[in-house]
């Protein structure tokens, strides 16, 4: 063994006893010291669509609001994407494609069933089973579950997968009737309208302040916002921009998305394959201009993810919008046609870029579009411009490289090809090391926007209300878990 093995060894070992040692003094032993005191109160939770899917297998940003309350996974995201314990109190690599996790003990599901390695195993054998889930994909890189000993298992993947970790956040431990470990248990499930939660009592971890949560259904605008000035919501999820600034400032919270509106080019288009004509077009987009439509609720930004997101490069710089250097008549009398595809919600912010095509010269056409439509146009190469959102819910900006910017993405639209990005990214889907990886990532992020195969616009915001003596702040994955209200 060489010295550099023995003390990464001896890293791994210490790291592994300060998790074990924090899990308990922040988790474990509070619950066993101060018990329950649940406040008598439900905890009413009010959200505009309806519960897709009860199922573990469910990765729908709806469904996991409410599943998030039953359901555990190895390891968890915090509030800030950062990974903690969950059911595992400590893993580590044993090889590149070996994961070592020593699970967590005492832990029982819903129905007092005890959790051990073949919980963990059971689960993910009936995960793959299920091949149309999402949860079936995302298990893709798993080669299989070894049982080391009842508290021990090993995660053996395909390749070399740094994304592993965040993909188990999302690998729900359950038994057969939606019986999960997490802090809350089912107690009624009227579909489409309510879900009913009500404490563990056995549970592992801190027990909630609230006994009692109902996740309910209230889709009309009007009636939303009428129940939550009454006082009848205690948090009101996907506040429209429009509604929130009429609510005092002091119950509006807010938590940017992640998610990066942009418009992107057709780099094989007669037209927009000149990058001189591409420059025009930046040159044309005010952001200031964007976060007043967007009524101060999105905020610019400078590449295609999110600051927060690994992979984010805080040496681009934004780009400086000049009204005078703005293009008016680019073609003298001619008319040049460009056609905008775009989601109908964009509307507001296509009035304003018609205007800037217009000065400049274009004959703008817009074509709203549903998401499918859009997306399939966009996979065929179809769209000469068009507006998208992409969220990296992951935290991670490989979905979107391996999506959108190699020259074998699935929404490649354009078909832009670089050797050295699509190198870089290869190499990007392969290195454990995450200091290495995040300068992989942060490079590939630099050779993009130097190419300018399009205009990054704005990280949109998830707006909530709250009510006041409600404590809650909002987490950048969009999750609403009871357990964190107090």
């Amino acid at each position: 063994m060489s010295k550099k093995d023995f003390f990464l060894g001896i890293f791994i070992v210490l790291a592994l006893i300060v998790f074990a040692q924090q899990d308990f003094f922040f988790n474990t032993l509070p619950n066993k010291i101060l018990g329950g005191g649940f406040k008598k109160e439900t905890l009413r939770i009010v959200l505009q669509s309806p519960l897709h899917d009860l199922s573990p297998h469910s990765l729908n940003l709806d469904d996991l609001i409410r599943t998030g309350n039953l359901y555990e996974g190895l390891v968890a995201f915090d509030r800030t994407l950062k990974i903690v314990p969950a059911l595992a109190v400590t893993w580590g690599n044993v090889d590149s494609l070996t994961w070592d996790f020593k699970l967590r003990e005492e832990v029982t599901f819903h129905d007092g069933t005890p959790f051990n390695a073949q919980s963990v195993v059971d689960s993910f054998e009936e995960g793959k089973k299920d091949s149309g889930s999402q949860l079936a994909a995302l298990l893709q890189t798993i080669q299989e579950i070894k049982i080391i000993n009842p508290f021990e298992i090993q995660v053996v993947t395909v390749a070399p997968d740094p994304l592993i970790l965040t993909k188990l956040t999302k690998f729900f431990i359950h038994r057969e009737g939606n019986i999960g470990t997490g802090p809350y248990q089912m107690k009624f499930f009227e579909k489409g309208v309510r879900l009913s939660l009500t404490a563990y009592p056995n549970y592992w971890g801190q027990l909630p302040a609230y006994q009692n949560v109902d996740y309910a259904v209230t889709q009309n605008k009007v009636q939303r916002q009428s129940d939550f000035e009454q006082g009848l919501t205690d948090i009101l999820v996907a506040v429209p921009k429009e509604q929130a600034i009429n609510l005092p400032k002091d119950q509006v919270k807010s938590s940017y998305s992640l998610e990066v509106n942009f418009m992107m080019f057709k780099l094989d288009d007669p037209l927009l394959k000149d990058r001189a004509m591409r420059e025009a077009i930046q040159a044309m987009i005010d952001p200031a201009k964007i976060e007043e439509i967007g009524n101060n609720f999105v905020r610019r930004v400078s590449q295609f993810v999110a600051p927060g997101v690994f992979g984010f490069n805080p040496d681009i710089p934004q780009f400086q919008y000049d009204e005078a250097k703005a293009p008016k008549n680019l073609f003298g009398e001619q008319k040049i046609k460009i056609t905008m595809d775009y989601l109908p919600t964009y509307k507001t912010l296509v009035e304003y870029l018609e205007k800037q095509f217009e000065a400049a010269g274009f004959q703008f056409v817009g074509n709203p579009i549903e998401a499918d439509a859009l997306l399939e146009r966009i996979k065929k190469n179809e769209s000469q411009l068009y507006l998208l959102g992409w969220q990296s819910e992951n935290g991670d900006a490989g979905d979107f490289l391996d999506s959108f910017i190699s020259s074998k993405g699935e929404f490649n639209n354009g078909r832009y090809t670089n050797a050295a990005v699509d190198r870089l990214i290869a190499k990007a889907r392969m290195e454990l090391n995450p200091q290495l990886r995040l300068e992989l990532l942060q490079k590939i992020m630099e050779l993009v926007n130097d190419d300018l195969i399009g205009i990054p616009l704005f990280e949109s915001a998830r707006l909530y209300a709250v009510k006041r003596g409600v404590i809650w702040e909002p987490r950048l994955d969009g999750l609403v878990l009871a357990k964190e209200v107090r």
